[in-house]
């Protein structure tokens, strides 16, 4: 059953903004962090960008669904090219939309900062007074301080504590400061207590004298008793005698002690304020994921997390906590204080998945999408989701099928091929922390002709481990030669499709490949794909999908990141598409009529984007369960053909696989 995410992001900028991207694009790195890092880790969309610089509709088709997760933050990053009202100008839009955004029972703020006014709404429970733009900030994070006031510097000079507090009260974050909450009257250990209790974040000050003060041992255990987050501020100057021994096993920040004791303060309080999203958050996904009997730590356990648990030592429990999962010389230590306790992580859960034994390669089509920012995602957002899903089937044993280039890119992180290589080596190491499936040779790569006739040195060595399989597809038969058709030249041969008959050999090579790929393998996935610019005459991203549909072959469409995928999930549900036309191919592909009569004179079974659109529909009419032949049902595949979630895209294409009857597909 489909669930909701606990928090979506919306970074709204004009799409024609540059500034504005960059920096949305700059918030996004600080929320998504790479898997398995431990990190924040929060689903950001941008602004999805139709062409007509206009805000979104709020509407679940296409637009800002406001419902597609528990909770929603919008961030208007707003500049003097959203807010023009002259002649061609997009601002009155924009302040519509605001305004419509806050008639849906949101929360409006404003604030300035490096000349962009930001307008961050919340979505808040039904009957909540709605705010109106220039209100000043709720206050939603409350921050402990704990501290050794024999630390406290009078002067507020050397003092991180005074300085951080200075700070604090120019900003929209609450403090707790026991000089100023506990009442004359009230007992100091319960006042303590409650604002433990009641409290986003600690901030544990690692001075001096901090870990020889009893009150503030005593506060950094009731935090953990009352799973409290805290963040150690290292403010060592001297040193101690002796570190307080359970004031490990959480995140801690260096303060400097630099000139300006202002910068130190904001970042402080910007990771501790990151901390205590990133804390609420893994608990709230937890929980979300969580199997009946599972107790939820939204931090890895330790001996304290324990001792606290209640019932008896002997009594099996099952503990469940944010990647990435401890090392075996961790849990060598924990497992004797509860011999019958297992300690899992989402991964190490991934990894015990029991895969059918005749399904061992899933080959994943995937490219870069041409409208990916349509649908308020960027080529960041493609490379690392992409890259996650990848890590995941990898983590549940499988071996990746990929039909894609080693040439170009060597330098960079633009190369599908070579990102899975690296993934290879990241999922070797974090294997042994999850107990995963040992896998020689997890990539095959199938590379097509005439790609696979200027590979050299560069590419050979690429193979000459244990982390991936090289197979060339077979060399269609055409009335030319090698040298004839693709001729070599200086920098190498050349390898364009711009002649008929290049683009016929491409696409004759690279049918041959995808055909070839999919008699080995069991399944696919298929996201993304360019709708143009590709070298054939049909994208690839169809084509496989086609492939894989003719066959019978279990069949998985991601097309939350737009592309060929998403055309193909749009033609499943009988959604009309310009693509699958006949005119079509003829606007977009140079040489089109010309490389397509090649076929009737020199062989080859054309089969055209308009025709594979056609069968596609057939099949997508009998039902999407019967035509994709994956194992999901039908709202399974619906929620999977919008996904955007890579941790659920592996998790319902394991589903669909773990389903499905051995012999319900021929590889051969």
């Amino acid at each position: 059953m489909a669930t909701r995410p606990p928090l979506h992001v919306h970074l709204l900028a004009h799409p024609k903004s540059e500034a504005a991207n960059e920096l949305a694009s700059a918030l996004m790195r600080r929320i998504v962090e790479p898997p398995a890092s431990g990190g924040l880790r929060i689903p950001v969309f941008f602004t999805p960008d139709r062409g007509d610089d206009l805000p979104p509709e709020l509407d679940p088709e296409g637009g800002l669904n406001l419902d597609a997760a528990e909770h929603t933050i919008v961030v208007l990053l707003g500049d003097e090219r959203m807010l023009r009202t002259v002649a061609g100008g997009t601002g009155d839009a924009w302040v519509a939309f605001v305004r419509r955004a806050t008639d849906r029972r949101l929360h409006a703020v404003r604030c300035e900062r490096r000349n962009f006014a930001m307008c961050q709404q919340l979505n808040r429970p039904r009957g909540h007074v709605k705010g109106n733009l220039g209100q000043a900030p709720f206050r939603c994070v409350t921050i402990f301080f704990s501290h050794a006031k024999a630390d406290l510097d009078p002067q507020h000079h050397e003092d991180p504590v005074c300085h951080t507090r200075a700070v604090l009260n120019e900003l929209p974050v609450e403090q707790w400061y026991d000089a100023q909450q506990i009442a004359t009257s009230q007992d100091f250990a319960d006042a303590i207590s409650a604002g433990i209790r009641d409290c986003s974040v600690m901030l544990a000050f690692q001075t001096d004298h901090y870990s020889s003060r009893p009150w503030c041992r005593r506060e950094v255990l009731e935090a953990k008793r009352l799973g409290a987050h805290v963040l150690i501020v290292d403010a060592l100057q001297s040193g101690e005698a002796r570190s307080f021994p359970y004031g490990g096993n959480v995140p801690t920040i260096r303060w400097p002690f630099r000139e300006d004791p202002r910068v130190d303060a904001h970042r402080v309080i910007d990771r501790a304020v990151l901390e205590a999203l990133r804390f609420k958050h893994n608990r709230a996904v937890l929980e979300t994921a969580a199997e009946p009997g599972e107790i939820v730590l939204p931090s890895a356990p330790e001996a304290v997390t324990l001792a606290h648990e209640h019932g008896e030592g002997e009594t099996e429990k099952i503990f469940l906590y944010p990647d990435p999962p401890l090392g075996r010389e961790e849990l060598q230590v924990l497992q004797p204080l509860r011999p019958k306790a297992r300690f899992l992580t989402p991964l190490t859960k991934l990894a015990r998945w029991p895969r059918p034994s005749p399904i061992e390669t899933i080959t994943v089509s995937i490219s870069e999408s041409d409208d990916v920012r349509k649908y308020g995602l960027s080529k960041e957002h493609f490379d690392t989701l992409t890259d996650e899903i990848h890590l995941y089937l990898l983590l549940a044993g499988l071996k990746i099928a990929y039909g894609g280039a080693l040439k170009g890119g060597f330098s960079g992180t633009s190369n599908f091929t070579l990102r899975l290589f690296e993934l290879v080596r990241t999922y070797s190491k974090l294997a042994e922390g999850v107990n995963a499936r040992p896998l020689q040779k997890a990539i095959l790569n199938v590379a097509p002709w005439p790609l696979w006739l200027d590979y050299g040195d560069s590419e050979w060595k690429l193979f000459s481990g244990d982390i991936a399989r090289y197979e060339q597809a077979p060399r269609p038969d055409l009335p030319w030669s090698n040298h004839e058709v693709f001729p070599p030249g200086e920098g190498g041969r050349v390898l364009g499709s711009d002649t008929p008959e290049r683009r016929y050999a491409w696409a004759r090579g690279l049918t041959a490949m995808r055909e070839r790929i999919t008699g080995l393998s069991q399944a696919r996935l298929v996201i993304g794909g360019k709708l143009a610019g590709f070298a054939g005459l049909v994208p690839g991203v169809v084509e496989e999908a086609w492939l894989s549909l003719k066959r019978k072959q279990p069949l998985y469409v991601a097309g939350g990141f737009g592309g060929a995928a998403r055309a193909v999930s749009d033609r499943l549900q009988g959604i009309a598409r310009v693509e699958f036309a006949e005119d079509w191919p003829r606007s977009h592909l140079p040489d089109y009529d010309a490389a397509q009569a090649l076929y009737a004179q020199q062989g080859g079974d054309f089969i055209s984007m308009a025709q594979m659109g056609a069968d596609i529909t057939v099949s997508g009419s009998m039902g999407l369960a019967a035509a994709v032949n994956n194992g999901l049902d039908e709202a399974e595949n619906r929620e999977l053909m919008h996904c955007t979630d890579p941790q659920r895209i592996a998790g319902l294409v394991l589903t669909g696989l773990g389903r499905l009857q051995v012999g319900s597909h021929d590889p051969s």
